[in-house]
């Protein structure tokens, strides 16, 4: 029997429909989930063996792992990033990838404008103040008027676009190319990042934009208040960024996603009051998780209906 198996977690929420609809074809589903953010390419050989479809998360599957899971046809992924699939070599092995795009940018955006007014407000900071019985006074600093530049402007960025609106910010971005939106103005990244108060990454992982974001890059950044990364985090040396929190030459920081994760991160590190973690978290949401898991319910029904 053909073998659907689901290594993302946040097909969970839609388990039966996914079980009925394997069921309607005469194939099995089932769930496989990681400990951490996603299974190693050795973990997915031995997760994925049995599997003709597989929807995966933050998953590495790469050549070694194609050749072994003899039985692939199909792979979904749950979500828009397919920088851990070889996606090349999948085609080679006449296995089709399929992604979701342009469905969680909104609610990636969302999360966004949350670690924004947070990280400006101190909300967390007032909260575990109050926890220590500390009746602290924060003295925190508006959205509204502040220059927004943003490191990629895709899915993520138009959304928190439209959202910022009522704030009045400047909205600033560098991208492969000038994509001639009304409202923004393109920049190369050096300049964005010199006018940038806010500084956004959402681009895509490649070899241009991996560690790109580091100490260098943000030399002259003098503007600079807070760096959200919610994209991936090999993008940012964050080893680099945290250092220039504690030096004082960075202020704030959100980071939802890490260079390694979970990461391993110190405990003066974690208590560093400039500092937002996240757990690669931006766009889980029930609402998120129905709306993908219908979009790859119905291309799996048009899979397997052929």
């Amino acid at each position: 029997m053909k073998e659907i198996i689901s290594t993302c977690p946040r097909t969970n929420s839609n388990k039966k429909e996914f079980e009925s609809l394997a069921k309607q074809y005469g194939l099995k589903y089932s769930e496989k989930f990681p400990e951490n953010q996603g299974f190693t390419s050795d973990e997915m050989i031995k997760q994925i063996k049995k599997a003709s479809i597989c929807i995966v998360g933050d998953d590495k599957i790469n050549q070694k792992v194609l050749k072994e899971c003899l039985n692939l046809e199909y792979i979904i992924k749950w979500g828009s990033g397919t920088d851990q699939i070889d996606i090349e070599s999948a085609n080679k092995n006449s296995i089709e990838v399929f992604n979701t795009p342009e469905i969680l940018g909104k609610y990636v955006a969302e999360f966004v404008l949350g670690l924004m007014i947070d990280s400006y407000r101190k909300i967390t900071l007032n909260h575990k103040k109050m926890n220590e019985k500390i009746w602290y006074k924060s003295y925190g600093k508006s959205l509204f008027n502040k220059v927004v530049g943003f490191y990629g402007y895709g899915d993520i960025a138009k959304s928190l676009t439209k959202i910022l609106k009522p704030f009045n910010c400047e909205i600033i971005y560098s991208d492969l190319n000038d994509l001639n939106i009304q409202g923004t103005t393109f920049m190369s990244l050096e300049s964005m990042i010199k006018k940038s108060e806010i500084l956004i990454v959402c681009a895509p992982l490649t070899e241009t934009t991996m560690g790109s974001i580091n100490k260098e890059s943000l030399e002259h950044a003098e503007l600079l208040e807070l760096l959200i990364n919610v994209s991936r985090g090999e993008i940012i040396k964050e080893g680099e960024l945290i250092e220039m929190i504690s030096d004082g030459s960075l202020r704030s920081l959100c980071l939802d996603v890490y260079e390694k994760e979970p990461p391993k991160l110190k405990e003066e590190v974690l208590n560093n009051e400039n500092i937002l973690f996240t757990s690669h978290n931006a766009s889980n949401t029930i609402d998120a998780n129905e709306e993908v898991n219908k979009v790859i319910l119905n291309k799996l029904d048009e899979i397997l209906g052929d």
